[in-house]
């Protein structure tokens, strides 16, 4: 399991109070320690004193950093979600990117998720249902706004001609599928095809679909 590649800004403000660079770092590298220990045992099979063992601390310094393993577990939705919207954004601001292109780049994103953070992925994927309440209507809102953005994708490739006149939601669903479920089998594959070729791959049968063409 890599760390996060993502560096914390400094200070701000956490669970109301201030936050240094440096707290905010340890906190990443714990919350990458702890997605190895879920992918291996399981969320559930996981308890505090076992992720205290995993990271190298103590089980009262853990606290400091985490007041349970369900804000671990949040920490790591937004870690993921955060790098799936901010990648859409990103995107949007590329002058000339063509919905294809803008398609292909965010399934490479998610299949970059897969590889490089496999742990928070399959927390994301598997265990959305064991956030509280509060944690869980946020991520609703955020997995929402995702396919919002993507939906908007596909919608402006079918008013300027580029793809088909299909449902947009129904696309995003075939879509955000497809790239969602490559969490299971991608792990295993992504040293040999990298995130960038499989997105081709897949984005091409999607785009293309099965037919022959005559």
């Amino acid at each position: 399991m890599k760390s996060p590649d993502k560096k914390a800004a400094a200070p701000k403000k956490k669970n109301g109070r201030a936050t240094s660079a440096a707290h905010d770092e340890k906190r990443h590298e714990i919350i990458g320690h702890c997605a190895s220990l879920f992918d291996r045992v399981g969320y559930h099979g996981t308890s505090m004193q076992m992720l205290a063992d995993e990271v190298g601390l103590g089980k009262p310094t853990l606290y400091h950093y985490f007041a349970s393993k369900g804000d671990i577990l949040y920490e790591m939705h937004q870690l993921h979600i955060d790098s799936m919207i901010g990648g859409l954004e990103r995107d949007s601001q590329i002058e000339g990117i063509q919905p294809a292109q803008r398609l292909e780049r965010a399934c490479a994103s998610t299949l970059r998720e897969i590889a490089h953070h496999p742990g928070y992925v399959r927390a994301f994927m598997d265990h959305y249902a064991e956030l509280e309440d509060e944690q869980r209507e946020e991520m609703r809102l955020r997995r929402r706004e995702y396919f919002t953005r993507v939906t908007d994708i596909i919608r402006e490739g079918i008013d300027t001609g580029q793809f088909a006149n299909v449902d947009p939601q129904l696309a995003t669903l075939a879509f955000v599928g497809m790239c969602n479920w490559a969490y299971k089998w991608y792990p295993r594959m992504a040293q040999e095809v990298p995130p960038e070729k499989m997105a081709k791959q897949l984005c091409q049968l999607l785009l293309n679909g099965l037919n022959v063409r005559p």
